[in-house]
């Protein structure tokens, strides 16, 4: 009934993040990373085999306490399985965005004011946007696919919106210098302004007066259509002239402009094979041209209106330029400079594919380190030692290479990363008594700091990967005493769950004064390894009707299953102490009613009787064919069995230490049928049903699905053959047409 002992060391070095995955970044296609309802699935330590994204957040997210995507704390963790660091599998596919009313948002009220000022039809603003992309055609079809498929590529059309066609508005109200006219004028052929020829006619005819400052507003509009028309060096050449403009909102765009319309003219030509964005196809010397014009709009506005944008397309840019150093210091300055969750995820998500994975998205060499990058290189160096066999096929992590990173992890003052690598290698390498003797044992946690946890972790680890089973339950007790962050408790749980197991002493986890009170984790070990004696006092005097449940189930379960049909008429009694019963779909995998089995109809070919009245028949003489029968009966039309799908997996280093090849309350009917087919005293209605269904275990896939040892197909063509020859006159040699 217990699990062997003997997978322990491998499963604490590959539960230190117990439900990671193998790659960089990991995906479920109906839960991906980042997105509403997707919560982190890797405990809250930084590992080797957690998702570098997981990784990073924690590492970045700690002291700014953010805490996105953390998964949902049940109201009373004792009387539910729903917290546990896995994929949750009732997570939502994708959030469709919250419904908006009909109320106009900020930019739809400034618009409509705007246009009242300029002496415009305000109703035009309703789906400006649209209504001019609509006459767009071919044009317009670009802009979709590029927006949808092409979402890598910054393309030209991104800009057409209202927040731009408001700033433009809002240019036009401060010059004082232009007549209202022309600010209508100039408004209405803004509004056209789509890349087309017509937009483009429509432009050339407005008329102003020789050096009118309404002239710059006219090219720049002539500029603005030629980039939606991905006529660049047009456009280049316009917003050149106007970089150097005496209106201040002209120079400024025009400025901002030269750095877009470089960076899209860069990647014009990026197609891959099947059309989607191939970033080494980036030209990049118009890339790097679009690097000097945001450095140089940076150098004369650093805080412009255009700066944040600015500054988020010098990553893109640098990503074309597949410059990975310069990349890696602007990601670290992104990270640090985060004010919200959502801001946090994006940059994180952003840098995991265009930089950190950029060997897994996009093809690219992988990324090891750059200077001034001691977070990213962190996580990286972490992923690298995944492989820690150096065995050629990718970056040996070795301590070299280590010593390599030192002084610049030194000199950006992350000298204590640097040493949890050094601890991680040794990890990798399975010297635990090289990481045992480099941590002390903390006397207090300082709160959101995830590398000090980590460490402690990281200690206890060792200590059960060497098997000092006491010495790492009074570590676990100690963390648990000094943690006051949820999820950390939770993981310690689950640490001082499994050390228990491994140490023999199940019953200490249903102490009064038990620490593991999380139920997920009692659930697990209840239903692997808990005796039927622990079982029937939990039924008893468990903390809660959930846990009592979970255990006379079991218990109901195993004393089927096991042949103590006695034992099961007594422990029935229980059932009634549960009241009210729970009835909750997550415990479904537990109920009880299922022991209320009524039997077969009458009219049945088979007829059992009620579950009660088969158990006592096989009380009072175990060997009962036609009992035994009808028992597998039971199992089969109930499927009732003890099930850990509800348990198991997220557990860390639990699900290791619970895990046996054969467990406990799942039932082998094939193992019955054969006890009837043996039995010679049986009666041949008892007999040709136990062929029946023994034969039936293998059907239709030719794979055993009643549990217990496979048989040969011989086996099972001779018990076709005895019933089709012995019993011709059943219904069950009528109806059996094959054997499997």
């Amino acid at each position: 009934m217990i699990a062997p002992k003997s997978h322990l060391a491998l499963g604490v070095c590959l539960a230190f993040a117990a439900s990671a995955p193998a790659l960089a970044s990991f995906d479920m296609d109906y839960c991906p990373w980042g997105h509403a309802g997707c919560f982190i699935v890797s405990p809250p330590v930084l590992a080797i085999n957690t998702d570098t994204r997981d990784n990073l957040l924690r590492l970045v997210d700690e002291p700014k306490n953010f805490t996105p995507l953390r998964q949902p704390v049940p109201a009373d963790i004792t009387r539910s399985r729903d917290f546990y660091f896995g994929i949750h599998m009732d997570n939502p596919t994708s959030q469709p965005p919250t419904a908006t009313t009909t109320a106009e948002t900020p930019v739809e009220e400034t618009l409509h004011h705007q246009m009242t000022a300029l002496g415009l039809d305000p109703d035009a603003a309703t789906d400006a946007v649209l209504q001019r992309m609509t006459a767009q055609g071919a044009d317009l079809q670009e802009a979709s696919n590029a927006t949808i498929q092409q979402d890598e590529l910054e393309n030209r059309f991104v800009s057409r919106n209202d927040e731009t066609l408001s700033a433009f508005f809002a240019a036009l109200l401060a010059d004082t210098s232009l007549s209202h006219e022309q600010r209508q004028a100039l408004a209405k052929a803004r509004m056209a302004v789509n890349g087309t020829e017509a937009s483009e006619q429509t432009v050339k005819a407005l008329s102003f007066p020789q050096g009118s400052p309404a002239q710059g507003f006219q090219a720049y509009l002539q500029g603005a259509n030629a980039f939606y028309a991905g006529d660049f060096d047009a456009a280049g050449q316009i917003f050149t002239t106007l970089k150097t403009s005496q209106q201040p909102w002209l120079a400024e765009t025009a400025s901002y402009m030269l750095m877009r319309n470089a960076l899209n003219a860069s990647s014009a030509n990026a197609n891959g094979e099947y059309g989607d964005f191939d970033v080494h196809k980036v030209d990049k010397a118009l890339a790097q041209q679009a690097r000097e014009a945001a450095e140089s709009y940076l150098k004369t506005w650093p805080t412009g209106r255009y700066a944040d944008s600015a500054q988020g397309m010098l990553r893109r840019i640098n990503w074309y330029l597949q410059d990975g150093n310069a990349l890696a210091k602007l990601y670290e300055q992104a990270l640090a400079q985060t004010e919200n969750a959502d801001a946090l995820v994006d940059i994180i998500a952003e840098s995991d594919n265009k930089l950190i994975s950029q060997d897994l998205t996009w093809g690219s060499d992988a990324f090891l380190t750059a200077p001034d990058a001691s977070l990213l290189t962190f996580v990286q160096t972490l992923r690298l030692m995944r492989n820690n066999t150096c065995d050629g096929r990718s970056h040996c992590v070795d301590q070299a290479w280590l010593d390599s990173l030192k002084a610049d992890f030194e000199k950006n003052k992350h000298a204590d990363l640097w040493n949890y690598l050094r601890l991680m290698l040794a990890w990798s390498k399975q010297d635990y008594a090289t990481v045992q003797n480099a941590i002390t044992p903390a006397p207090s946690l300082p709160p959101h700091n995830i590398l000090a946890f980590s460490e402690q972790v990281l200690y206890g680890d060792a200590l059960m990967a060497q098997k000092q089973w006491p010495a790492a339950q009074a570590h676990w007790l100690h963390l648990l005493d000094l943690s006051k962050d949820v999820e950390q408790q939770q993981l310690l749980q689950a640490k001082l769950a499994a050390t228990l197991v491994e140490s023999d002493a199940q019953a200490q986890i249903f102490a009064a004064d038990s620490r593991v009170t999380n139920l997920r984790y009692r659930s697990l070990v209840l239903k692997t390894q808990a005796s039927r004696e622990l079982l029937r006092q939990q039924a008893t005097h468990g903390p809660n009707k959930e846990e009592r449940t979970i255990a006379l189930h079991t218990l109901l379960t195993r004393d089927l299953t096991e042949g103590h049909y006695a034992d099961w008429l007594q422990d029935m009694s229980l059932v009634a102490a549960i009241t009210p019963p729970v009835a909750d779909e997550a415990f479904d995998d537990v109920k009880l009613s299922t022991f209320g089995w009524k039997g077969t109809e009458k009219e049945t070919a088979y007829f059992c009787a009620p579950l009660e009245t088969t158990v006592t028949t096989l009380s009072q003489k175990a060997h009962d064919a036609h009992a035994l029968n009808c028992l597998g009966e039971f199992f089969r039309t109930t499927q009732t069995r003890v099930t850990l799908e509800k348990d198991r997996g997220g557990n860390d280093v639990l699900d290791v230490a619970t895990h046996a090849e054969e467990r406990p309350g799942v039932p082998h009917r094939l193992a019955i049928y054969q006890q009837v087919i043996a039995d010679a005293k049986a009666e041949p209605e008892d007999k040709s049903y136990a062929l029946y269904r023994a034969v039936m275990c293998y059907a239709p896939s030719g794979y055993n699905d009643c549990g217990g040892k496979d048989v040969d197909k011989a086996v099972r063509k001779a018990w076709f053959q005895q019933l089709k020859s012995r019993y011709p006159g059943s219904v069950w040699a009528r109806d059996l047409k094959y054997y499997w």
